[in-house]
């Protein structure tokens, strides 16, 4: 963690700040090993600071190193406000702009007068998205309790089990195989509800003849996985046949096309004009992937206004689907290392076409 700070700090003096205020808690984990759902972190070029409250007095000792740790009397902003090392004259204060609230805000700018508030993006998300090996140890754990947990669940997808009961067995068998939880509220998608790309699991129940779409994830000691797999309730007819071949040659593709060095949106490009070019551009809306790591969604992102450039060592997601309204929908997800050979798929279990 030391070299994590040394980069960030790096990364503050390029961007002329004198503080960055971290507030995101996956960042809090990921720069201090805190695991609590209340805290601040306060990073200068000399200084590291980390205040939280009562609660976690215990744990914040036990998880949190190479921080002065301050104890908060009230709230964690007003402690901020009442620290002496802070600079008395007018200094540079950089946020998080995708995590402080306005709340939060304007407090931040009632208790410090004298700082120049500075929003900032991706200041931490650069260096998360570039795992260290053990990082990438912990996410392929977490992949293989997915790979594991589809393999088994198999025999239960069977007509008459409703989709919030298959769920709640997945995320069962996750727990029971090593997962302090799921990565997401696990999605089980079945007939035309299974184009609907972020389906919630209802009391719907399964039926032969049907597309069930499954997208979960594990965390494995705070870092996730990303699985989706659709299988179909019998026989395939032409057209399921048809869809699902199109979205499993364009996530081939893509996955083929993952490099160092390569600009993310290209990656999407080859996925979504094959697609396309197969007549079905305007039902594939969402974007290609995304990284994962301490979050579900992380840095990069694979879509057609993404500016990211893929590096060694990030681990994305390619997930192409198409989505027929009031029929049903395919998606298949993979969770990809890009490495200085190419890439390594880390989840393993069986994506073509199942017919149970």
């Amino acid at each position: 963690m030391p070299n994590r700070i040394e980069r960030l700090t790096k990364s503050l003096k390029k961007s002329r700040l004198d503080f960055l205020l971290i507030s995101t808690p996956s960042h809090l984990r990921y720069l201090a090993g805190y695991s609590g759902s209340n805290g601040l972190a306060l990073i200068s070029g000399s200084q590291r600071l980390f205040l939280t409250d009562f609660r976690y007095k215990d744990q914040v000792k036990e998880e949190v190193k190479g921080f002065q740790i301050q104890m908060a009397e009230r709230d964690l902003y007003t402690t901020l406000g009442n620290i002496k090392k802070l600079p008395k004259g007018k200094f540079r204060l950089g946020f998080e702009a995708k995590n402080l609230t306005y709340a939060n805000f304007l407090k931040l700018k009632e208790i410090l007068p004298k700082a120049e508030l500075v929003p900032t993006h991706n200041l931490v998300e650069e260096i998360v998205a570039q795992k260290e090996p053990k990082e990438i140890e912990k996410i392929k754990k977490a992949a293989e309790i997915v790979d594991q947990v589809f393999d088994e669940i198999l025999p239960e997808i069977k007509p008459g089990i409703s989709e919030i009961d298959l769920a709640t067995e997945i995320e069962y068998r996750m727990k029971k195989k090593g997962a302090s939880g799921p990565a997401f509220e696990t999605i089980v998608a079945s007939g035309y509800r299974s184009a609907y790309p972020h389906g919630r699991a209802s009391n719907k129940k399964l039926k032969k003849g049907e597309f069930v779409t499954l997208d979960f994830g594990a965390v494995y000691d705070g870092y996730v996985s990303d699985l989706t797999r659709t299988v179909l309730l019998g026989h395939a007819d032409t057209r399921q046949r048809k869809v699902y071949s199109i979205v499993y040659q364009a996530q081939r593709k893509a996955i083929a096309a993952l490099e160092s060095g390569k600009e993310a949106k290209a990656v999407d490009r080859i996925a979504r004009e094959f697609i396309k070019a197969k007549g079905f551009g305007p039902n594939f809306g969402h974007g290609l992937g995304h990284g994962i790591g301490v979050q579900v969604h992380e840095s990069p992102v694979l879509n057609p206004r993404s500016s990211d450039v893929l590096k060694e060592n990030m681990v994305v997601t390619i997930e192409p689907g198409i989505y027929i309204s009031k029929w049903g929908g395919v998606r298949i997800e993979d969770d990809v290392l890009v490495t200085g050979n190419g890439p390594e798929i880390l989840t393993s279990c069986h994506n073509e076409l199942l017919e149970l």
